[in-house]
């Protein structure tokens, strides 16, 4: 598997295609952090959206600044996005994501990385 490290993450990519971001324990992610790492996605992908399993289970803060790039860049760049957490806070930024307005781009929180990559799959197109 292919890896690129972020201040804030360590990014791959599987052979579904699909990449798998895992925050980094004790992590602050600025506006900074979000666009290096989406820059890290797109490159891992080769392509302009992707889908994007993100694993938070790891303590983080994101400023507000960060949570709406992140926003921004759901229907823009991704296919699908799917988080695993059990985090209040994540469960929070969730909700956050999910409410946005002419969203287009699924998202899905969830409490195992198995059930998150089984439902990214659905999405996986030859």
């Amino acid at each position: 598997m292919k890896k690129i490290r972020t201040k804030t993450d360590e990014i791959a990519i599987d052979a579904h295609g699909i990449v798998h971001k895992t925050v980094i324990e004790n992590s602050h992610i600025n506006l900074d952090a979000v666009k290096e790492a989406e820059d890290a996605c797109a490159k891992l992908s080769g392509k302009d959206k992707y889908m994007v399993l993100i694993d938070a289970t790891a303590l983080h803060t994101m400023t507000p600044e960060a949570a709406e790039e992140l926003k921004n860049n759901l229907d823009t760049k991704r296919i699908a996005t799917a988080i695993v957490s059990d985090k209040l806070g994540i469960r929070i930024l969730f909700s956050y994501l999910a409410k946005r307005e002419n969203a287009i781009t699924p998202i899905e929180l969830f409490q195992n990385k198995e059930e998150a990559l089984n439902w990214l799959l659905q999405y996986k197109t030859n």
